[in-house]
């Protein structure tokens, strides 16, 4: 995974003192309970032992290089003002935090990894975890950045999620949403889904599909299809407003889950604003509010009753997707989508110098926020 920079922390569940000799209180000097309760709501993990072995462990990270400090400086600073979460001169920072059952009781680690070999840049928590039922590997990942104090509260704001269900046969099936009202909840709900009423929605039908094949295999049948090894829940995006959600969910989707594209995906219409367009079209006047994932699923199991071969993968569409000119056509063919022209003035306007704001000035954007999105590659990154 990568190289340890703070060495494995072990808290008791009764303990006042860690096994190597630090004295926790609760006064926590780097971790924002407030927001790390509202994010692992649901989770059976003991909040208040978490958060002391992961505070105990920021603040040995930070004797040694200062991120925690950094960070918390990153969170106090006005979003429009400040470069992405980084730090060029390290590695990933991975906070691994994992919960276990001794004969004294549950035992709280963690530590803190350099992964230098990972493309992702921002410090992020794995929280691991094991399911009893199923007896496979489970993890949770969150932006280190939302659980450090500085920040704003989460509660009312959007966060985009990921669940990607790892498989016997090395596959894994992904699926991205958005949500005000906290990611487990919602995994909860597909999994109640996929458990209890007959869902045609791909995401529910396949964990359901997977989630049997483990239970039989526990039982000790033959089974010859894949069954679920693993699930990981990830947090991609954090206190974001509907605009910045949905154009994030919108190219996640377009570029790694959209079933009719991807093979290994579970989304059964586009992300964002164009999933919206999409269900208006199938059926207008239907629906008040389909910003949040969950409205939108709702909507797509009543259409699904009497249309079942809607959104599944087809091959054609992918193939035509490869093609530059027909990807273009569909990206920049909406109203209030830039052109490919503008697009490329855009890139072309920030490499020589000028500010995004005299950019939305002479490309007509809809705001600054519709010409970041094109500079960091949030939005338009098909347009050459």
């Amino acid at each position: 995974m990568g190289v340890q920079l703070v060495g494995l922390l072990t808290i008791e569940q009764n303990s006042k003192e860690s096994a190597c000799g630090v004295e926790m209180s609760n006064a926590l000097q780097y971790v924002n309970l407030t927001n790390m309760k509202y994010l692992t709501d649901g989770l059976t993990f003991n909040l208040e032992r978490c958060a002391d072995v992961l505070d105990a462990n920021l603040i040995g990270l930070n004797e040694k290089v200062r991120i925690p400090d950094n960070i918390v400086s990153w969170n106090e600073t006005k979003p429009s003002d400040r470069a992405p979460l980084a730090f060029r001169d390290h590695g990933r920072i991975i906070v691994e935090i994992c919960q276990s059952l001794t004969k004294r009781g549950p035992l709280f680690t963690a530590t803190v990894l350099e992964a230098k070999e990972e493309k992702e840049t921002a410090p992020v928590v794995f929280f691991r975890m094991r399911s009893p039922t199923l007896d496979i590997p489970m993890r949770v990942e969150i932006p280190l950045r939302a659980l450090i104090k500085g920040g704003p509260s989460l509660e009312g704001t959007y966060s985009v999620y990921l669940h990607a269900l790892i498989c016997n046969d090395g596959r894994e099936f992904i699926y991205y949403g958005i949500t005000k009202r906290g990611w487990n909840k919602r995994f909860t709900e597909h999994l109640e889904s996929a458990l209890g009423e007959e869902s045609q929605r791909l995401f529910p039908a396949k964990l359901k599909e997977l989630t049997f094949a483990r239970a039989e295999h526990i039982k000790g049948a033959t089974t010859s299809g894949p069954m679920l090894t693993g699930v990981v829940n990830c947090i991609c995006g954090i206190g974001l407003d509907e605009d910045a959600a949905m154009d994030a969910e919108e190219y996640l989707v377009d570029k790694y889950s959209l079933s009719s594209k991807h093979p290994n995906g579970l989304n059964m219409i586009p992300g964002g604003r164009e999933g919206i367009r999409v269900l208006r079209k199938l059926s207008p006047g239907g629906g008040s509010s389909l910003t949040e994932s969950d409205d939108r699923e709702a909507f797509l199991d009543g259409y699904l009753k009497t249309h079942p071969h809607f959104g599944k993968p087809n091959p054609g569409v992918a193939e035509s997707w490869n093609d530059p000119a027909y990807a273009e056509a569909v990206i920049c063919g909406r109203a209030n989508r830039l052109s490919a022209d503008q697009v490329r003035e855009i890139r072309y306007l920030a490499a020589t110098g000028n500010s995004i704001q005299r950019i939305k000035d002479i490309i007509g954007a809809l705001d600054d926020g519709q010409v970041s999105r094109v500079l960091v590659g949030r939005t338009y990154s098909r347009i050459q």
